[in-house]
């Protein structure tokens, strides 16, 4: 399990700027990766291939948001940042809430990230319907350094992956950490009897299915670990995450 501390000695995580776009639906309707209990104030941000499907089904039966699955594809995650500023405009206590997400290993993340996306020699993924060629795909250490990824606060893709981290789904513009606790992909079971105790809930979970790919160690070279390295550098420190090495509660 993982606490939010400071973590001023970390290199500076990606930049959220430009400033979040003040757009966001109301009611907040089911089209994003995310769960949101008022009576049970919880607030669940979901990250991309970290568990977060297995976390938004156990947290379904309290939740007042829910993902719609027509077209569950479209349905993006969306940043804490955005949830806040949502939180200031409809007048809710955003520190009333009790907020968490998820980090999974960022070498073995990206790898799930990889297979399941399956970009085209454009970086475009299976759900990018309109510019998806299916026929052409990207190889992998060719999409770690060439990869894009959705900035959903500036509505465009960003020309690395970064997207996908910790201090983009957690941190706001000024690098302030906005949740209240981290549930890490590779003890999630153990975890969540924990957040089991702090919500005061039963939580039904599908079992976890493990990856039936090869280990993700196997996709990278020298140059492809260490462009992770800089990139998801916040990821690594916070989970004590290495290349190759299994974690250790």
């Amino acid at each position: 399990m993982l606490t939010p501390t400071p973590y001023s000695l970390l290199p500076t995580p990606y930049s959220l700027l430009p400033k979040t776009q003040d757009f966001f639906p109301h009611p907040i309707n089911n089209c994003y990766k995310m769960r949101l209990s008022h009576k049970h104030k919880f607030v669940f941000i979901g990250k991309p291939r970290s568990g977060d499907t297995t976390l938004r089904q156990a947290l379904e039966p309290y939740s007042d948001i829910v993902s719609t699955d027509k077209p569950r594809y479209n349905h993006p995650h969306v940043p804490a940042s955005m949830l806040k500023q949502h939180f200031e405009r409809m007048g809710w206590d955003w520190n009333s809430y009790f907020k968490f997400t998820s980090v999974r290993n960022p070498w073995d993340m990206l790898v799930s990230v990889y297979s399941f996306g399956n970009p085209d020699q454009n970086s475009f993924y299976f759900w990018e319907k309109q510019q998806y060629n299916p026929n052409k795909k990207m190889p992998f250490k060719e999409w770690i350094t060439k990869g894009k990824s959705w900035d959903i606060k500036a509505g465009k893709h960003l020309t690395d992956l970064s997207a996908y981290s910790l201090s983009y789904s957690a941190l706001d513009d000024d690098n302030t950490f906005l949740v209240d606790y981290v549930i890490r992909f590779e003890n999630i079971e153990s975890d969540l009897t924990f957040l089991e105790s702090l919500l005061g809930l039963k939580l039904n979970y599908p079992k976890i299915e493990q990856d039936k790919r090869n280990n993700y160690t196997n996709y990278y070279n020298q140059e492809s670990i260490d462009r992770v390295g800089n990139l998801f550098g916040y990821d690594i420190k916070y989970g004590g995450y290495k290349f190759g090495v299994e974690v250790v509660d």
